[in-house]
């Protein structure tokens, strides 16, 4: 090379240009009136259109097919000339979106104990006295008048407890749990919905399946998400009937469960990236581009796998795949009580509830065991009787207006300590992070509204069974 090559080669000028020119940040400069003078290849390759900056927002500027850039102006010299360069904030703007919408979720989830409260009160005094009907003499077409009633408003109750499992923020589990009881549980929270879209669901539920081992909350919380989404893949598709379904089975070392719809397929294209975050073939109003990411991780956690195959246009299938734990340490279980309530005849007990029909519910329960019943309708009216009558057993709701159960307890509990063994607490509210953590710290008893007799009947005896333990 000659002298005068290598002096050109190194010249600062030409260098700076050259790096000006294939710098990969989008660089321009502009007049004082913001009219663009020189730009670089990356300024002209992303924003082909822009001649004036003055004629865009310079923050969030969304540019199809390649992302969200803001826009950033550091004056150049004292003529008004300014250099801009874009900065990509594509992934900033996702989670600041996608912060928003866990706020709103957040606030959505906060009312979701008072609704399971208000919901299961009703549930618990139409499931309650269809039970104390169905045990009365009555002609045949009565029964099977209070049968449907009965089935329907455990139907309900499971329905609501359902959405409470999902809507939940829990710790993860590790435990035992049947992957079968997990998709029947998903499917009836669907079944609604898929009805009213014209789809029809159909389950493969395997048989003499080994028990899989995890947390069940977030593999339902999975299995939905796949559900939803063949649900999503339908409306694109607008294929009527649409068809989904969910089949459980053992596969070598794994349970297996495959979700397969007749929606609009996947992409080749896209088929590496759909477990991406932020990823999304939806439209902006139904995805976010987390949940199949979400999911990945949750079965990637439980040491499983989680893939797709898909043929556009026909359709997809995802496969969930969990290993098998051979070895389960088995919870001791205590055989079953062919007990009707015998114990509770002359105790005396006391019913605390706002609701009046939980209150006459369960006395017109216990008082045919024998027990005699006490009611209060508030805490203040129950800390009176308290103090005046010994009870055997303090039947307790936890969400009241004024003195709630929880601060009940711990008022009886200061007044005699003894006390504390002899609550039952009966509620709809069993979401709320408070309450568990009361529920847990305290070691309470509790049933779940709405409970069925033998549930309520049961949780009473084993009460009086522990007042009766050496040291309770």
């Amino acid at each position: 090379m000659t002298r005068e090559g290598i002096g050109t080669a190194t010249d600062p000028t030409q260098l700076v240009s050259s790096l000006f020119t294939l710098i990969p940040v989008p660089v321009a400069i502009v007049d004082d009136e913001g009219h663009i003078v020189l730009a670089n290849s990356a300024f002209k390759d992303i924003f082909p259109d822009i001649r004036n900056i003055q004629s865009v927002p310079h923050h969030e500027l969304e540019i199809a097919g390649r992302g969200t850039y803001e826009l950033e102006i550091v004056p150049l010299n004292d003529q008004g000339m300014k250099i801009v360069y874009a900065t990509e904030m594509t992934n900033e703007v996702h989670l600041r979106k996608q912060v928003v919408h866990l706020e709103k979720m957040a606030s959505i989830g906060r009312l979701v104990s008072g609704v399971a409260h208000e919901l299961n009160n009703p549930l618990a005094g139409i499931l309650g006295y269809a039970q104390l009907v169905s045990r009365c003499e009555l002609d045949p077409s009565t029964r099977r008048m209070t049968n449907v009633i009965l089935t329907q408003a455990e139907r309900a109750g499971k329905i609501v407890q359902n959405f409470l499992s999902l809507a939940a923020k829990t710790e993860p589990q590790r435990i035992a749990f049947d992957l079968n009881d997990a998709i029947r549980n998903v499917v009836q929270l669907r079944e609604y919905q898929e009805s009213v879209e014209n789809i029809v669901i159909t389950t493969e539920l395997g048989e003499d399946m080994p028990s899989a081992w995890g947390d069940p909350n977030q593999m339902e919380q999975v299995i939905l998400n796949l559900v939803v989404n063949a649900e999503d893949a339908i409306s694109d598709s607008r294929r009527r009937p649409g068809a989904i379904h969910v089949k459980a089975s053992v596969e070598g070392e794994s349970l297996q469960v495959t979700v397969a719809d007749n929606g609009s397929g996947i992409h080749a294209r896209d088929m590496a990236r759909i477990f991406d975050p932020f990823f999304t073939t939806k439209e902006k109003q139904r995805g976010t581009g987390l949940g199949l990411s979400i999911c990945a991780e949750i079965v990637k956690d439980h040491g499983g796998e989680l893939y797709a195959w898909s043929s556009y246009g026909t359709g997809s299938t995802f496969t969930l795949e969990l290993p098998i734990k051979h070895i389960i340490e088995k919870e001791e279980v205590q055989p079953a009580r062919a007990s009707h309530g015998e114990c509770l005849r002359g105790k005396q007990i006391l019913v605390i509830d706002d609701e009046i029909h939980i209150t006459e519910l369960i006395f017109d329960v216990l008082a045919r065991q024998g027990a005699r019943i006490d009611l209060a309708n508030s805490g203040v009216e129950a800390l009176e009787q308290i103090r005046k009558k010994n009870y055997d057993v303090i039947i307790c709701d936890q969400r009241m207006p004024g003195v709630s159960g929880q601060r009940l307890y711990r008022l009886v509990e200061s007044l005699n300590p003894e006390l504390r063994n002899r609550f039952l607490f009966v509620t709809g509210d069993v979401v709320n992070a408070q309450t568990k953590r009361f529920f847990t710290q305290a070691g309470v008893v509790y049933i779940r509204k709405p409970f069925r007799i033998h549930e309520l009947v049961d949780a009473i005896e084993g009460l009086l069974m522990r007042k009766q333990l050496p040291g309770s």
